[in-house]
């Protein structure tokens, strides 16, 4: 078995590489597909997703894989989380919140994130016990104590019932948060709690994929992420809150 370090060194090596092959296409003519659900997906998803995977084969071959465009499964050992370009609509409309997001799963639970925008070149990493950095530097959660002075994200998965869900929490959240923004990028997103620019997130209806990155480096960076009934947040959690902590109640009660 290949070692912990290893480990890091080829997650970052993957994400980087992937970065680059979106940064290149970036405002170039590129191939769009609406999926069954109608979400969108291009052929630069693919090939970095493809890009990915290859490295991640050829260095730890008995390791299971879960992708967004290819599907997988997650195993009872090693598992790698892929989403090879998490914002693809962002991407597509040349706004640049995006990336590509890949998690190492041990026995279900993330051991290793790497969170990567090619464009702003920020690059976030946790490793279990390390800490959660941007760019090689400690980042921390903010320090909002109250709803009223923080900005909340929010994003939805393609249900119906994701929307209705929303809905009912916007109606709470709006009087009680400073304001609320939608970006597009779950994982990126998750970063920006961890590095203190906002105070927490809701989701609701989020594959695996979308969260398995972002959430270590929340826990490594002192925050919180948990379903909406409080339990800790699980590769199969549907609904999501994540905070800096301090609001964490908060947020639960605008779901009760």
């Amino acid at each position: 078995m290949k070692s912990k370090h290893n480990f890091k060194k080829i997650a970052i090596q993957a994400a980087k590489e992937a970065g680059e092959m979106l940064e290149k296409r970036f405002k170039k003519p590129i191939k769009i597909s609406l999926k069954k659900d109608l979400s969108l997906v291009t052929d630069i998803d693919f090939k970095a997703e493809t890009r990915i995977i290859k490295l991640i084969k050829k260095n730890f071959p008995s390791h299971d894989i879960l992708s967004e465009e290819v599907g997988g499964k997650v195993g009872e050992k090693y598992t790698w989380v892929i989403d090879a370009l998490d914002g693809t609509t962002n991407y597509t409309r040349e706004f640049p919140f995006f990336s590509t997001s890949i998690a190492l799963l041990y026995k279900k639970s993330p051991i290793i994130s790497v969170v990567f925008n090619p464009i702003t070149k920020e690059f976030y990493f946790a490793e279990k016990g390390k800490g959660s950095f941007l760019n090689g530097k400690r980042i921390k959660v903010g320090k909002q104590q109250t709803l009223s002075k923080t900005t909340i994200l929010l994003n939805k998965g393609r249900d119906k019932e994701d929307f209705i869900k929303l809905h009912k929490i916007l109606k709470r959240l709006g009087k009680l948060c400073r304001t609320f923004r939608f970006w597009g990028s779950s994982n990126l997103e998750l970063c920006y709690v961890a590095s203190g620019r906002v105070g927490g997130l809701f989701n609701v209806g989020s594959k695996p994929w979308d969260y398995a990155a972002g959430v270590l480096i929340i826990k490594e960076a002192g925050g919180k992420v948990t379903d909406f009934k409080d339990k800790d947040w699980q590769i199969d959690t549907k609904n999501v809150i994540v905070s800096n902590k301090n609001i964490h109640n908060q947020l639960l009660k605008i779901i009760k």
